[in-house]
């Protein structure tokens, strides 16, 4: 193709007053709030909701298990499970991420590599999660983490729901809810905590 018929199109545009452009991009500044998405949720959401819950569930069992002296507990994150009535896409492995990071960043928790973990699930021919709420999947998936070199004394479950009501106009609200499970391995007894944030969307 000639040269003069790629210039064509910007010559028309500049003609009209436009010019041809390309998007442009910049690096948002540490005190810069996320953007809002306009159509579903997003960084901002998913952030709040990841920070409102972990700062319960730290809170609450460092209130049930008392003292700062005690050796951390080894935390094995198996799932993180999207019920709700949106994609993640690419947010999923990052959602994954910020809360294994979080966690493992408390003074409490000491979390197991995803990639024992994920071994673990396929040396048990990737099982439904259900299955790991039975004792004898909770210690055979246990004994096999041990044998890695990582055992655990805790599973930890993440579940992300929607729930979504119309108004007039267009207008609707979604309210999104993030909830954590704490299993603990030997006992099966969990301490579950949840955040819940609501979103106007007005088309």
């Amino acid at each position: 193709m000639k040269l003069t018929h790629l210039l064509i199109p910007c010559f028309l545009a500049l003609a009209f007053g436009t010019a041809c452009s390309s998007p442009e991009g910049r690096i948002m500044g540490s005190g810069e709030e996320d953007l809002v998405g306009a159509k579903r949720a997003g960084t901002a959401e998913y952030d709040r909701l990841i920070e409102g819950t972990l700062a319960k569930m730290m809170a609450r069992y460092s209130e049930r298990s008392g003292g700062t002296g005690l050796a951390k507990q080894r935390v094995a994150f198996v799932a993180l499970e999207n019920a709700s009535g949106e994609p993640l896409g690419e947010m999923f492995d990052q959602i994954y991420e910020l809360i294994d990071t979080s966690v493992n960043n408390h003074e409490r928790f000491r979390m197991v590599s995803k990639r024992f973990v994920d071994a673990a699930l396929n040396e048990m021919g990737k099982p439904s999660y259900d299955k790991l709420f039975i004792p004898n999947g909770r210690r055979q998936f246990a004994s096999i983490l041990e044998q890695q070199g990582s055992p655990i004394e805790t599973m930890l479950y993440a579940k992300i729901t929607s729930g979504e009501t119309r108004g007039e106009d267009g207008y609707r609200q979604v309210n999104y809810m993030l909830t954590m499970e704490l299993v603990d391995v030997a006992t099966g007894d969990y301490q579950k905590d949840s955040c819940r944030i609501s979103k106007e969307y007005t088309r």
